[in-house]
């Protein structure tokens, strides 16, 4: 047990660890970096941390909309597994036991698979925060609609 909690703490200090720039870089432009970037947090990173706890991730990208979201359904999810597993013990008969535990075991399913969502979710916006479409499709049209979340 001692190894593993070593280990994760391992991942989690190497996943918020500041990256640095490349040798082969001469500058880094920092004005040009916004404040909702990933300037040292890798893509990896991001995806770590939320597989571990859906929605830090998202939050340490600057992506709170999503962060909120899926922290909640992780959350929500959590909260049902423990209520019904505190239900499982008083069930009357054999059947509900088996109806109630497999509930509370799908519930927990239900979380682990937001979790990993939530973990491919950060890892694709951190990969493309940095993306910068120069073409812009409604320029034509002279109408604009920025949305991020």
């Amino acid at each position: 047990m001692g190894r593993v909690t070593c280990s994760v703490l391992l991942l989690l200090l190497a996943g918020s660890a500041q990256a640095q720039p490349d040798d082969d870089a001469d500058t880094v432009n920092v004005a040009a970096v916004d404040s909702a970037s990933t300037v040292g947090l890798s893509p990896r990173g991001a995806l770590w941390r939320s597989a571990l706890v859906p929605g830090w991730g998202q939050w340490s990208i600057g992506h709170p909309v999503k962060a909120v979201l899926f922290a909640g359904v992780g959350a929500g999810w959590l909260w049902a597994a423990v209520s019904e597993a505190s239900r499982v013990d008083d069930a009357t008969t054999a059947l509900q036991r088996e109806n109630r535990a497999a509930t509370r075991n799908t519930r927990v399913l239900s979380y682990f698979i937001t979790a990993t969502l939530a973990g491919l979710d950060a890892y694709v916006d951190a990969h493309l925060d940095d993306f910068d479409l120069d073409a812009d499709p409604f320029a034509a049209v002279g109408a604009r609609l920025t949305l991020r979340f």
